[in-house]
């Protein structure tokens, strides 16, 4: 019978052993401070309102130098070189101002990762220049967020659109 529960307190320390370090392995993510999450926050309002009001200048702000853009569609966007390129075309003839688009983001939800952090945001596209508003889309973002010498940036974003349902 001895040797039974010494096997049994063996298994125990084992199994003990084992979770403790896998926990200790998961804990090398370093958690995310307040500050962290206010300038990640702060990022979804420089894309929505660069996009609406057409500012490239707050739009760019957002993201890294080597950021990508996921489309929707599948098409991607990378590079500042490219996204600054983009918006220049996208505002082509120097139109600035308010576009009559908001984008609306909610629902976030960040995660640190050992290369920065990840989020998961519910965005909503209202046409403003209807009465009343109208939706023009839904979806989420999934974004790849570092920390950068300028803080936390955008790193990649993937643009999802929610699909109608009959």
């Amino acid at each position: 019978m001895s040797k039974l529960r010494t096997l049994g307190a063996v298994a125990v320390l084992v199994t003990t052993g084992v979770v403790w370090a896998w926990a200790a392995q998961g804990s090398s993510i370093a958690p995310l401070t307040g500050t962290d999450y206010a300038e990640i926050m702060n990022l979804y309002a420089r894309y929505n309102q660069g996009s609406d009001f057409q500012d490239p200048e707050l739009f760019l702000s957002a993201f890294a130098e080597d950021a990508t853009i996921v489309r929707a569609d599948g098409s991607s966007i990378t590079g500042m070189d490219a996204l600054e390129k983009e918006r220049e075309e996208r505002y082509r003839n120097g139109r600035t101002g308010d576009s009559g688009l908001r984008h609306r983001t909610g629902s976030q939800l960040i995660t640190p990762t050992p290369q920065g952090a990840t989020g998961v945001a519910y965005y909503v596209l209202l046409d403003v220049t209807t009465s009343p508003a109208t939706i023009r889309f839904t979806g989420n973002y999934a974004d790849d967020f570092v920390k950068t010498a300028n803080g936390w940036k955008i790193l990649k974003r993937t643009i999802n659109r929610d699909a109608p349902r009959d």
